[in-house]
């Protein structure tokens, strides 16, 4: 019997072992992700994602009010501590932001809306200027004998087509935007609102944390600390550099001669917020209009478009973002194609504080249970083991 045991091949038994455990997390992986998948499914054939797109649409201003109540009280607080009784440095603070966006409506809007108006009137020359632009492009083909003549025609027919509907579908589309604005600037000053009543009694709305376990308190504030911490700095740094990307965009582009600067500008900040892809989108549209003036202003708006991204990428965002969203290019880009899918636009601008959320929630428990720890204990094991048995043949 003892014989029997010494005869055994522990060698081949661990390396039986070892390619158990990898077909099990290969099957982990597939099972995890066939979850995700009919998940999903499910979600879209019982519209359960339009469902809750809705009521997310009715309970916005709430959501508004809360994310104005937290950006807010940390200077409610500073007031508080100046001797200023938290009603009043509420409506201090609520009042000059009223006071800061009326006044930048008021000018921004009214620049927006005849730059708008201008860039519309253009739409019909700048057409014009495309096609001319295309000719010319294949008319010098044409001399060294390259015949491009079915790409030209389908070209020529998607511009009009895309003039047809652009003239057809316009006073539609206005009317929609027009309705858009309406309701979200009626969501907001709802949000204004339940902000400053929450802002009041701030340290209230945090008492709902006391209905937390006392066994899990102290882990769930620490947690939350640094939930908090992250969604700030991430809120403060993507304004900021989006004030700033829109301002170089708009003096940038004023100085080439691009139509509407300060519209595309706007239009630049704002898409700056989608990590990666939004920057180009902004960018590539300028472009497009500035080639359609003349390819002078086309390749400057280029120059401009690069240049922006450039002081991007290489001050904004590691001196401001740089210690804020610790996220590998690959987790940013699977957000936002998971949150882009799932609910749009909005979706993208979410993705990457949502990634970072999870991730700074993955961490804190693995502070406190180590899963990570000893996952990657169990692959150094098995680093070793592989050495030892390749060293040994």
């Amino acid at each position: 019997m003892f014989n029997k045991k010494s005869n055994i091949d522990y060698e081949n038994l661990n390396e039986v072992i070892k390619l158990s455990k990898k077909i099990l997390k290969v099957v982990f992986t597939i099972l995890i992700l066939s979850i995700i998948l009919i998940g999903l499914v499910i979600f879209d054939k019982l519209n359960v994602l339009s469902i809750i797109k809705n009521i997310i649409s009715v309970i916005t201003p709430f959501f508004i009010g809360i994310i104005i109540a937290w950006l807010f009280d940390p200077l409610v607080s500073f007031l508080q501590r100046k001797k200023i009784k938290r009603g009043l440095g509420s409506v201090i603070v609520i009042v000059l932001f009223v006071a800061i966006l009326f006044l930048l409506f008021k000018t921004l809007i009214p620049l927006l809306i005849k730059q708008f108006n201008d860039f519309l009137k253009s739409v019909p020359g700048l057409m014009e200027e495309i096609s001319n632009f295309v000719k010319q492009i294949f008319s010098k083909f044409s001399k060294f004998g390259l015949n491009f003549s079915d790409v030209e025609s389908y070209i020529y027919k998607a511009f009009e087509v895309f003039t047809s509907n652009l003239t057809t579908t316009l006073p539609k589309n206005i009317i929609n935007v027009s309705t858009s604005i309406i309701s979200v600037v009626i969501k907001i000053v709802l949000g204004i609102m339940v902000g400053f009543y929450l802002l009041i009694d701030f340290d209230g709305v945090k008492r709902v944390f006391d209905f937390v376990p006392d066994k899990y308190y102290d882990s769930f504030i620490a947690l939350m600390r640094k939930l908090n911490t992250t969604f700030r700095d991430f809120v403060q740094g993507t304004l900021f550099i989006a004030l700033v990307v829109a301002l170089i965009s708009t003096l940038g582009y004023t100085l080439v001669g691009l139509p509407s600067p300060l519209l595309f500008g706007v239009l630049c900040g704002i898409t700056n917020m989608i990590p990666y892809v939004g920057p180009w989108i902004g960018g590539a549209l300028c472009v497009i209009v500035g080639f359609s003036v003349s390819p002078l202003v086309g390749i400057l708006a280029l120059v401009v478009a690069v240049l922006v991204q450039q002081i991007d990428n290489m001050f904004l965002q590691p001196l401001i973002m740089g210690k804020t969203m610790k996220l590998h290019p690959v987790t940013i880009m699977v957000g936002l194609l998971l949150f882009g899918y799932l609910f749009g636009v909005m979706g993208t601008i979410f993705a990457t504080p949502i990634m970072a959320a999870l991730k700074v929630i993955i961490l804190h428990f693995n502070e406190k249970y180590g899963f990570l720890s000893r996952l990657k204990n169990d692959k150094n094991v098995e680093r070793v083991s592989n050495e030892k048995s390749s060293n040994s043949d």
